[in-house]
């Protein structure tokens, strides 16, 4: 259970930093700042804000389910092939919905 501790606190370190990047993105965006590398950042920065918030969800999501005495592959299956799922769908509506600009 060690694992996946400490999977669940780097996620979440890395699921702040890119909050932090993604929003304030947004952020210069709204105010038409930087608009061209704003615009770079934030268009770059949504896959890992979701992977990450995907990852700091599920590893809390299975350390809350689980014993940790208990191998649980099932379920480690389960989620790794939803997180997989999601990011397959993320590239895909970034790859095939093109920009309104």
């Amino acid at each position: 259970m060690n694992t996946i501790e400490n999977i669940k606190k780097v996620s979440l370190i890395f699921f702040i930093i890119t909050g932090i990047i993604h929003i304030g993105s947004s952020v210069f965006i709204s105010n038409g700042a930087y608009l061209k590398q704003a615009g770079i950042i934030n268009k770059t920065m949504d896959i890992p804000f979701i992977i990450t918030g995907l990852i700091y969800g599920f590893s809390s999501l299975r350390l809350a389910l689980t014993n940790s005495n208990q191998p649980n592959k099932i379920l480690d299956i389960i989620l790794i092939s939803v997180i997989i799922l999601v990011l397959a769908g993320i590239i895909l509506i970034n790859i095939l919905i093109p920009d309104l600009q």
